[in-house]
């Protein structure tokens, strides 16, 4: 399981991401559930993205699904389309991200409501429940959105 004590010996944070509008500038994570880390992408050739879901809606248990930008599951498909990679699962889009420089990508596609959490946007917002969030920054790290676990 990936959590903020426990991140991939491959994983390298960007310096800027930009995520559904929202800017984490000096590294930082998009999510978190208590420790956990259901989404983190770094710097790579192409991005590198870690995914983890809900095991059940109930339970606060998550499995790996995407490794390194490597499927781990097969109702996951990672593919490249245009310099921009993508993840879909049983054939929703659940990611689109790109490299935009060395140093920062852009998530301008983001739903991870198929894999149990209420969180969703696009180029202009991020939807997380009720709340929306649009042209945020946050810098030095951290956690751009936090639930208790």
């Amino acid at each position: 399981m990936i959590t903020k004590n426990n991140l991939p010996k491959s994983y390298v944070p960007y310096t800027s991401l930009t995520v559904c509008s929202n800017s984490l500038l000096g590294g930082g994570h998009i999510v978190s559930i208590g420790d956990v880390l259901p989404i983190i992408i770094g710097k790579g050739e192409k991005p590198m993205i870690w995914l983890q879901a809900l095991a059940k809606p109930e339970s606060k248990e998550f499995v790996t699904i995407v490794e390194g930008s490597i499927s781990k599951h097969p109702a996951v498909k990672v593919y490249e389309e245009n310099d921009v990679l993508k993840v879909s699962v049983s054939g929703t889009m659940v990611l689109s991200v790109k490299t935009t420089s060395e140093n920062s990508a852009e998530v301008d596609e983001l739903d991870l409501r198929p894999l149990g959490l209420n969180l969703h946007g696009d180029s202009f917002m991020l939807m997380v429940g009720a709340s929306k969030f649009s042209g945020n920054s946050m810098s030095g790290g951290g956690i751009l959105i936090g639930f208790s676990g």
